[in-house]
């Protein structure tokens, strides 16, 4: 049984979040509720405001002569005041990953967001299906993306079909990850549930390297190392990272290999970095289990053989310069090169290989300008970005002996794509009805163009079109918000904006039951053609100060999307076609509670109440047994109203973070995820997956340079499931569906020991 392939992307920030950044003078207090979801040392309860190392000359107009203003976006710098940002906002500091005895990227997010949970097809602990709001950030082809993840202002979301490959991202090396939930206008295309920026580390003041190493169950090992420092104008970050896992399923074994290099040069109203990454990774995938074979078995693997093997080169350059005290010009360029090879095995007929090649190049130019407008502060941002991908995707089909190996499709794709985007912030009032009250309208445009040349060089088959053409994709999406703040302790906001998704090439060249795409969806003729998604969201919330050291934050949404892309598989097949399915909605209400009440003591609660489902009744394919249906293929009616698959109606999280002494912490984690229906069970007329909670600690020490950490996850060694399907089990007489599952990780231990000099000890940044 095969597995669709999959690739990694990031888009950042909110509908009202803009790339570059145009600063003033430090606020006095922090905003309310800025550290809701997550804080930084700008944010915090217990620390005064800081100003940002890079912080540029003042800007005139601002609500308070000491308030400090500043954009955040594609060109990343700090965030502007949640106070004034008509959105919910999550701004995490990274360090935690390493305090916390070094989760993956997804797990921290998936335990400070509440919108945010996760689920596991591949069957890994390095491919994980994130989900915000009912959409989806995955390496798996075929489901709801509509999350984009930026690094460093570059557009981390494969062309191939908007995935996201969180294997390839620099997790150790971050300093700042920002989530903001709901379609983003100056983000542009795909961000529908929301979307992630990553920030990266620079050197600093002080030189400092570090070393570590880990180990743990499942064969767990790692090895890191890094250098930073700073001379004059210019800065230096190093690190090598080193991983292998033998997996504790069988044949899931993992080897990855990051190396990530950031130089800086800062001079007078100037500010530039130059970054590169290199990846090379190889993830055996063991994927869902038949029910009947899991409960003989959790570790056991379907189809051995499995997997991912990803080689990814990227250098970004980042620039920023300061004209006078008004204007602020930020851009960035980039390459992408990324290799990919899949290899899916597959019980019904021939195995699969894919590879593939993405070469993307790009960047982004952006103007600030901070003055008065009126007598009232503004805030105002334009720019254009313009990125260029070549795609080349061939399928082969082999033998299960590996002595015959045949082309299946071989497509390419030169992929163009340009946007151009405005936003405003302005404030309408203040002081109208309190001494410190103001009205702030924030409006915002963004218009995308998306070209797609493909041709088709596969080989002449029976019943096959050839799939090359050329699919232009035209969109122009708006953002209306306001902001009342009637103290500095309290905000109101509210939010109206559109977006949209276009098709990528794989689901352009599957779209029809003309033409499936053979095992790890390689392009056929379109038929018909596909139209691209569109939403429209609306959002209100508040966020609040309850007390000193306790800030909150309550957001409820409701989106609508329109032809909605969903992948289908044909019963006795291993391929998906693509097709819209008219009108979905999400909607929901999310809330989240931290409070530091001093330096040894940090908690946090989140809650996310999620409704995802069809608003119009539609025809899906299914693998499920249906009356009347004794074809291949055969179509289920799924009434309006159903629920998606795999999306939690209830999800809460709770941590608690203890620092009894100065050199040792203590962290308890829990997360709870509500029952699901299985994918493939769109009607809602089948069992769901069983609601599950799962609680994890760590404990850290540090003295002097030395560090040492104790992570447990899955304490409780809980019994669960958190992805299921639908499909054939060829290995059974007359192969009959059944449910498929994906076991969730048992109790396992990690520990690791570091040591650094200078300003960072190894995993305290």
């Amino acid at each position: 049984m095969g597995r669709p392939a999959l690739v990694l992307s990031t888009a950042t920030a909110c509908a009202l979040l803009a790339a570059g950044a145009v600063r003033a003078r430090p606020e006095p207090a922090a905003a309310p509720g800025a550290e809701a979801g997550g804080q930084d040392a700008a944010t915090s309860p217990d620390a005064g405001p800081q100003a940002h190392p890079d912080a540029g000359p003042a800007a005139a107009g601002t609500r308070e002569a000491s308030e400090e203003i500043v954009v955040i976006g594609r060109l990343p710098q700090l965030p502007l005041p949640p106070s004034r940002i008509p959105a919910s906002v999550h701004v995490l500091d990274a360090g935690k990953l390493q305090r916390a005895g070094n989760p993956t990227l997804p797990e921290l997010l998936a335990s400070q967001v509440p919108a945010l949970s996760l689920s596991d097809e591949q069957g890994n602990s390095y491919q994980p299906d994130l989900l915000l709001r009912g959409f989806q950030a995955t390496s798996v082809t075929g489901v709801p993306q509509g999350v984009s993840v930026f690094l460093d202002g570059v557009r981390v979301n494969e062309p191939t079909a908007e995935e996201i490959n969180f294997d390839l991202l620099p997790t150790d090396d971050l300093e700042r990850i920002e989530v903001i939930p709901g379609p983003s206008v100056l983000f542009g295309r795909n961000t529908l549930g929301g979307a992630i920026n990553l920030v990266t580390r620079r050197g600093g003041e002080e030189g400092a390297a570090a070393a570590e190493a880990s180990a743990g169950s499942a064969g767990f090992r790692r090895i890191r190392g890094s250098l930073s420092g700073r001379a004059g104008p210019a800065d230096l970050y190093l690190s090598g990272t080193g991983t292998h896992e033998d997996g504790w399923r069988d044949a899931t074994g993992a080897r990855l290999g990051k190396l990530f290099v950031k130089a800086g040069l800062r001079g007078g109203e100037s500010d530039a970095a130059l970054s590169y990454q290199h990846v090379d990774n190889r993830i055996e995938q063991a994927g869902p289990l038949p029910a009947s074979e899991l409960a003989r078995d959790r570790s056991a693997n379907y189809t051995p053989g499995d997997f991912f093997a990803p080689r990814l080169d990227q250098l970004a350059l980042n620039a920023r310069h300061d004209f006078g005290e008004l204007f602020t010009l930020s851009a960035n360029g980039f390459g992408r090169l990324l290799h990919v090879e899949q290899f899916n095995v597959n019980l019904a007929g021939d195995n699969s290989r894919l590879f593939s090649r993405t070469g993307s190049a790009g960047g982004t130019i952006q103007l600030d300008r901070a003055a008065p407008l009126l007598g009232r502060s503004n805030v105002l941002t334009a720019g254009i970005e313009y990125a260029h991908s070549a795609v080349e995707v061939s399928v082969f089909n082999e033998s299960s002996d590996g002595t015959a190996r045949n082309l299946e499709t071989h497509v390419r794709d030169g992929q163009d794509t340009f946007a151009a985007y405005v936003q405003d912030t302005f404030q309408i009032t203040r002081g109208l009805l309190g001494e410190r009250d103001e009205l702030v309208l924030t409006a915002a445009a963004r218009w995308d163009l998306i070209r797609h040349e493909i041709t088709d060089h596969s080989p002449p088959a029976a019943g096959r079109e050839n799939a090359s053409g050329v699919y232009v994709f035209r969109r122009l999406d708006p953002l209306v918000g306001l902001n009342y703040n009637p103290s500095r302790d309290l905000g109101f906001y509210l939010s109206w904006s559109q977006g949209f998704r276009a098709p990528a090439l794989l689901e352009l060249t599957c779209s029809g039951p003309a033409a499936i795409c053979p095992g790890l969806q390689a392009g056929t003729a379109p038929d018909p053609s596909l139209k691209p998604v569109r939403a429209t969201n609306l959002e209100i919330g508040l966020r609040a100060r309850l007390l000193p050291w306790l800030s909150g934050q309550l957001s409820g949404y409701w989106t609508e999307v329109f032809d909605d892309i969903f992948a289908v598989s044909p019963v006795g097949t291993t391929g998906v076609y693509f097709q819209n399915i008219g009108r979905t909605r999400r909607q929901g209400l999310e809330v989240a509670l931290r409070g530091k009440p001093d330096f040894w003591l940090e908690a946090s609660l989140g809650y996310a109440l999620t409704f995802a489902r069809f608003e119009d009744e539609v025809s899906l394919a299914t693998p499920r047994a249906v009356p009347g249906c004794d074809g291949a293929t055969c179509t289920e009616r799924v009434p309006a109203g159903s629920e998606f698959p795999l999306v939690p109606r209830h999800r809460a999280s709770a941590g608690l973070d203890f620092r009894p002494l100065r050199w040792l912490s203590l962290s308890l984690s829990g997360i709870f995820v509500s029952s699901q229906y299985l994918r493939g069970d769109e009607a809602n007329t089948g069992p769901r997956l069983d609601p599950w909670f799962t609680l994890e600690g760590a404990l850290r020490a540090t003295a002097g340079g030395f560090s040492a950490f104790v992570r447990g996850v899955n304490i409780m060694d809980a019994q669960y499931s958190s992805f299921g399907t639908y499909a054939r089990n060829p290995k059974l007489p007359g192969s009959p569906v059944e449910p498929f599952l994906t076991p969730g990780r048992p109790f396992q231990i990690f520990a690791g020991v570091g040591y650094g000099l200078g300003t960072a000890t190894s995993g305290d940044h």
